[in-house]
């Protein structure tokens, strides 16, 4: 066994997870390359070499998260207090949160393994801001010498976790949506309907309806019957064309370079970070036809919205409480609380919005990214650049 210092051991555990997540990741994605799209809306099939990889993914990522498990015990004994007192460990373990959640529910209970690769490219983007925000162990600050600490920071945690999961869902729900659009696809995810006037004479029993196919490697597209194989509102593969494969990489790029560049302000890290977004937007334009259709998307994005929302409260009224401990009052409108406030309100009316008729689809869900990014900006903006009460020490 080596002789390590528990520090230097959780940092050694840190780097091997994040080696084997992108691992993971990268055969994820090869998962999805060798995803079969048959003609007319044939349903897609993981054969071969595509089956290897995604076994290989899961594999890995079920060992990664073992890893950085590890990681983060041996953190919290190196420091002696639990291990998500600054940005290195809250980062950290929303990473791990991340994969945890992604193999449980995204994975195994509802069935997407094929999303996997996007789960894991978020939780590597979210272990590689630890890594910017590296700090050694150290004892906690006199402010944060609390029982309170335990139970309000691990609620806002477990909530940002599952929200990042919902942002997923509700981005790749949002590109699925405009293929689906730009070809005829109606938001229910079944094949578009004929035009007045059109033969109505009845079918066969489940002709040209969608069927869902679960195999327990993941959800499979729906099955179309077409006249014309090449029917753009029946052929998966027109979705990706209907898509601009240039806004794909160059959005994301300019969006998270400025992004990064504004919260680290280094050129460097601006341009890596960019890059990493742009290959993760081809990578949604490839994944396009593979993807579960739009309305299941927004379903997964709404359940783990709503099962997040009431702990995310929790941890509103938790922090309350601490701050009433701590200061000697409930609420100041410190900067931090005004944000986790301000994020508490956007998805409070993005459920409210979603269960509202007239709110469903594409403007909730552009109301959920909007929640997400206050999510993001409170985080790191308001900790980095904001002076308050609730800065991080050792940032």
């Amino acid at each position: 066994m080596l002789d390590l210092p528990l520090g230097d051991l959780s940092n050694a555990l840190f780097n091997a997870a994040f080696i084997t997540y992108l691992v993971a990741m990268v055969l994820a994605f090869a998962r999805l390359a060798f995803t079969r799209v048959g003609v007319g809306g044939a349903p897609l099939t993981t054969r071969g070499a595509g089956l290897w990889a995604g076994r290989g993914a899961t594999a890995l990522a079920i060992v990664g998260a073992a890893v950085h498990l590890g990681s983060i015990v041996t953190r919290g004994l190196a420091a002696g207090h639990v291990p998500w007192s600054n940005m290195y460990e809250y980062s950290s373990f929303l990473a791990f949160g991340t994969v945890v959640v992604g193999l449980v529910v995204v994975q195994r209970r509802l069935g997407y393994g094929h999303l996997m690769g996007f789960v894991l490219a978020l939780a590597i983007l979210s272990m590689t801001s630890a890594l910017l925000l590296f700090t050694e162990p150290t004892p906690l600050v006199p402010s944060l010498q609390s029982w309170w600490i335990n139970v309000h920071t691990s609620a806002a945690m477990g909530a940002s976790t599952i929200f990042i999961i919902g942002f997923m869902a509700t981005a790749l729900y949002l590109v699925k949506r405009t293929a689906e659009r730009r070809v005829g696809i109606s938001g229910t995810g079944a094949a578009p309907t004929k035009p007045a006037g059109a033969d109505t004479a009845p079918a066969e029993p489940g002709a040209g309806e969608p069927t869902l196919r679960e195999d327990g490697e993941g959800f499979d597209d729906f099955v179309t019957d077409s006249d014309d194989p090449h029917d753009a509102a029946t052929d998966p593969l027109a979705q990706r064309d209907a898509l601009s494969p240039v806004t794909f990489p160059g959005l994301p790029f300019l969006l998270v370079s400025l992004y990064a560049f504004w919260v680290w302000g280094s050129p460097v890290v601006a341009l890596l970070a960019g890059s990493v977004a742009a290959l993760l937007g081809i990578s949604v334009w490839y994944a396009v036809p593979k993807l579960p259709p739009s309305d299941k998307l927004d379903q997964l994005a709404y359940r783990m919205t709503a099962f997040a929302f009431p702990i995310w409260t929790f941890a509103v009224i938790a922090g309350a409480l601490w701050a009433q401990e701590a200061w000697g009052r409930y609420w100041g409108w410190d900067p931090k609380e005004t944000g986790s406030f301000f994020t508490w309100v956007l998805y409070a009316g993005y459920l409210h919005a979603r269960s509202t008729r007239g709110w469903r689809g594409t403007r909730a869900a552009w109301l959920g990214v909007a929640a997400f990014i206050a999510l993001a900006v409170t985080y790191y903006a308001v900790n980095l650049f904001v002076v308050g009460l609730h800065s991080y020490a050792g940032v």
